[in-house]
């Protein structure tokens, strides 16, 4: 029933702002709403941390999510590359791609409830990131306030 709900929501919010909205506000609002889904499972799961950990059912709509919000990041990076946008975008989102799925793998391998309320903590904040810097790929947002990580150097594709 709350994946139901779940997925209503983000499906309400991508649908109501993909009208007036570019790649970088959609990316932003479906970030947003995976980072409400972390914070609660977050909590839930520090509500118990001696208890053993519960790896993601391959059904779960977060895990689905993670790994869509990884791929899209992927995405995002490579429309700023053919645009021959900012290099430090480019690689922030391919950083919070290989962070998603990282993350991903990381609470399939948690042992406690503990150690994942960390990782979903984790997660919201990187989703909190990401809200806050999608905007910026399409030109409306100002960057100034919000802290970016150093540069980092093209990768290959291959």
């Amino acid at each position: 029933m709350k994946s139901a709900l779940l997925a209503a929501s983000i499906a309400l919010v991508l649908t109501s702002s993909a009208a007036s909205a570019g790649p970088g506000s959609e990316f932003a609002a479906f970030a947003e709403a995976i980072g409400q889904t972390a914070r609660v499972r977050s909590r839930e799961a520090a509500s118990r941390p001696a208890a053993p950990a519960t790896p993601l059912d391959i059904e779960d709509p977060f895990s689905f999510e993670l790994e869509q919000f990884a791929l899209e990041a992927m995405l995002m990076s490579r429309r700023i590359d053919e645009a021959g946008g900012p290099l430090d975008l480019r690689c922030i989102f391919r950083g919070m791609s290989a962070d998603a799925s990282s993350r991903l793998e990381a609470l399939n391998a948690a042992e406690t409830a503990a150690q994942q309320a960390h990782i979903y903590a984790d997660l919201a904040a990187l989703m909190s990131d990401a809200s806050e810097i999608a905007p910026a790929v399409d030109g409306e947002a100002d960057l100034d306030s919000v802290p970016l990580p150093a540069s980092c150097p093209a990768i290959s594709d291959g």
